[in-house]
């Protein structure tokens, strides 16, 4: 226990994050409709945050990479505490716009910060395994935070939402103050002057993350729409849908995490794909509880699985396993890309068919599945995290 006291406690601070991210996911777009946003004006508020953090993110993973993964996730998960508090006052959408642009960065440090840890903390042999635990973590905030988060709004209001979303963050901000300390503690960075490989470079990394892009899309479309598309059926907000989709996101990236580290990721890719593209059929032609609820477990148990494999590949492919984080923090953006994508990307359908819109994102999850099969990284020969120890640093 002692030996990952430091991995233990960067996947607490992951429940506490997604839970204070997703309490939002239930919550926001109705806020946003409350005070006369349409669905386009939603599925852009929603974008804005991993838009924002696309940038954010290329700054902190060459600060991970100089400096630390530590420092980077503290940065990140002060930002994120502080910034909720801009929330109370409602000064119209354009401030509300700038809100989540500052949320965006708070994201990018807890994401390169996070994740660089948990590459440099685990090694080949168990990063499936870990991996796949960090992704079910998710899965855990994402099953807790839209019950609070509906709990709070609808019981208590919105200021009520903002106030406890605070809190949450706050504690894994804590959290971040208490990793570092244990036996292995964090290593130091690379100096100012070290400039990692750019990721765009590596070829196998580009598959990945092209690949993670189509599978995003699905989380960025269901946070923007699925409430609203829910409420037009007389479904409420959808919590059936986040709960299940939560539950077995997190069933699905603790298994194929630690399947991953035995079989073939590509073995794990193909059924995680298909699932994710049933429940957009599913969603498309959404008329009660029971396709709400198949929606939500095959769409979770899809998007849990791609992701957690996914993830585990990225430092097996770096040219330098000291350009892990810079690495992981490409693929970050990678994720991000695919949520902006889904969230507003095809809001226009949304506006005029709901129907329209889940099976556009459903045709960009088959198209990611022929990419990765087109150019599957694990049949081009030796990974390229093998060559780590004798790359030029």
């Amino acid at each position: 226990m002692a030996k990952h006291r430091d991995v233990i406690l960067v996947l607490l601070i992951t429940v506490l994050y997604h839970t204070m991210n997703q309490m939002f996911v239930p919550t926001f777009p109705i806020y946003i409709a409350e005070r006369g946003g349409d669905e386009v004006l939603v599925g852009l508020l929603v974008g804005l945050i991993p838009l924002g953090s696309i940038v954010a993110k290329s700054f902190f993973g060459k600060m991970s990479t100089r400096r630390s993964n530590l420092l980077v996730l503290r940065l990140g998960l002060i930002v994120a505490t502080l910034v909720i508090l801009l929330y109370f006052p409602f000064w119209g959408f354009g401030f509300l716009a700038l809100v989540r642009l500052l949320q965006s960065i708070g994201l990018a440090g807890y994401v390169t910060g996070s994740q660089g840890l948990m590459a440099e903390q685990t090694t080949p042999a168990n990063r499936g395994f870990f991996f796949g635990v960090y992704a079910a973590m998710i899965g855990v905030g994402m099953t807790a935070g839209p019950l609070l988060g509906s709990f709070l709004a609808e019981g208590f209001g919105y200021k009520a939402l903002f106030g406890g979303a605070a809190l949450v963050a706050g504690l894994a901000a804590a959290l971040g103050f208490a990793v570092g300390r244990g036996p292995v503690g964090a290593k130091p960075g690379m100096g100012r002057r070290y400039q990692p490989h750019p990721p765009w470079k590596n070829r196998r990394l580009m598959i990945v993350c092209g690949t993670m892009v189509a599978g995003a899309a699905v989380l960025g479309a269901t946070s923007a729409m699925l409430a609203l598309h829910a409420a037009a059926v007389g479904l409420g907000n959808g919590s059936l849908f986040f709960a299940l989709y939560a539950l077995t996101f997190t069933a699905g990236g603790a298994a194929a995490g630690a399947l991953s580290d035995r079989l073939s990721r590509t073995v794990l890719i193909v059924p995680g794909f298909c699932l994710l593209i049933l429940g957009m059929v599913f969603l498309s032609v959404l008329n009660g509880a029971v396709v709400l609820a198949l929606a939500g477990v095959t769409a979770g148990l899809g998007l849990g699985t791609v992701n957690a494999v996914l993830l585990a590949m990225v430092p097996g492919y770096s040219i330098n396993e000291v350009d892990a984080a810079n690495d992981l923090a490409f693929f970050a953006n990678a994720f991000d890309l695919g949520v902006v994508l889904g969230s507003f990307g095809f809001s226009f359908l949304a506006a005029r068919s709901f129907s329209l819109f889940w099976l556009a994102v459903a045709a960009l999850g088959v198209l990611g599945l022929l990419f990765y099969l087109r150019h599957n990284p694990e049949g081009q020969g030796t990974g390229i995290g093998t060559q780590t120890k004798q790359a030029q640093v």
